[in-house]
């Protein structure tokens, strides 16, 4: 019996089906002898982690999603009560994706290495209600109608300018948001895997996002891309970083502000290039620019601290430029994430231990 041409491509669509099915079995037994997820389970980070309590995004309590169990808060730390223990501080992290992990390398957040840091210095607790996506308005709601009612001592707030040069800007959210719905158990796990993976030269991908970048100015008026610092966008990260900082000292707690870090040098380099393109995809300002407005939201942010004198932790000072501690533009790597973790906690147990000696009733 011979076997054709025409044969041979009628069975190129078999062979391909039989491919991704075994790349998606192997995934949910990977995921399975990895996190325990059951092979019939749809596990889906955005449903599992997150829950929509009208217009606010908190964690959801005992929300599990491979290496991550959160707490009866909803926060990524150890068991919590509604009350601290007697004699302890409780620190509260409030962020965006900078101050969470997933993966392997979830339970290494730098809010984790601040824990084994302060747990050297007497009772602490820290929990890390921050939340991927989240801007300043919508952390102010997630601290009003959820974080505050937990009475951390101390408030650490490591907030992303980056969203203030998105095409709308951030504003307190009033509407209440579409519940998100667990997926089918057979959605495929294998297209999480390949999301995040670069199949193109850096070449080919600079100009692919020239191109993109191209298109989204091209269809809006003249003069809307920002070549400058906006200062009205500046003015309203100042003016909501104000607004949370005057909520948590209204709730009794003390607030820490951290600068935000980047990878960048300034200037930046031809081999920063990339990642400058990736991060001006979304944004309504030129590269240069968002490294011009992340300097410029810096400054505004030693500005609240010293008008609300709150503690200020130089994160940028210290890590901006070393690319070796970033992922990306302002992820950490492991080694970054457990050098602002140690920095932030030296910042807290100096501020406890400033206020014991003045008195406060912030110490133990």
């Amino acid at each position: 019996m011979t076997f054709s041409f025409r044969q041979g491509w009628l069975l190129i669509p078999s062979l391909l089906v039989a491919f991704a099915a075994a790349a998606e079995l192997a995934a949910r037994l990977d995921d399975l002898m990895r996190y325990d997820v059951p092979v019939f389970a749809a596990p889906l980070a955005g449903y599992d982690l997150i829950v929509r309590d009208s217009a606010t995004i908190r964690g959801r309590p005992y929300g599990r999603f491979e290496k991550i169990q959160l707490n009866a808060a909803g926060f990524r730390g150890p068991p919590i009560t509604p009350v601290p223990t007697a004699g302890c501080i409780r620190v509260m992290v409030l962020g965006s994706s900078e101050s969470i992990v997933g993966g392997e390398e979830a339970g290494t957040e730098y809010p984790a290495r601040m824990q084994q840091a302060l747990d050297r210095r007497g009772c602490f607790e820290v929990q890390n209600a921050a939340v991927s996506g989240l801007n300043i308005g919508r952390i102010t709601l997630l601290w009003n109608d959820w974080a505050a009612r937990w009475s951390p001592n101390v408030v650490v707030i490591y907030p992303s300018p980056a969203f203030y040069l998105l095409p709308e800007g951030p504003d307190y959210p009033t509407r209440a948001l579409p519940q998100v719905r667990p997926p089918a158990w057979w959605t495929p796990r294998i297209a999480a895997r390949l999301s995040g993976q670069s199949f193109w030269p850096d070449f080919l991908a600079k100009r692919s996002l020239r191109r993109d970048i191209a298109r989204k100015v091209a269809g809006q008026r003249r003069g809307w891309e920002y070549r400058a610092v906006p200062g009205s966008r500046l003015a309203l990260y100042q003016g909501h970083l104000d607004s949370l900082v005057v909520a948590v000292e209204a709730s009794g707690a003390e607030a820490v502000l951290v600068t935000h870090a980047n990878r960048f040098p300034d200037p930046p380099a031809g081999e920063d290039e990339l990642l400058l393109l990736g991060w001006a995809r979304d944004s309504r300002a030129r590269p240069r620019v968002i490294l011009d407005f992340e300097h410029a939201a810096n400054a505004a942010m030693v500005a609240v601290a010293r008008r609300r004198d709150a503690m200020l932790v130089d994160a940028a000072g210290r890590m901006s430029g070393r690319r070796e501690w970033f992922t990306d533009f302002s992820h950490f790597t492991r080694e970054g994430r457990a050098v602002l973790g140690d920095l932030v906690a030296d910042s807290v147990a100096a501020l406890v231990a400033r206020r014991a000696a003045d008195g406060d009733d912030t110490s133990p």
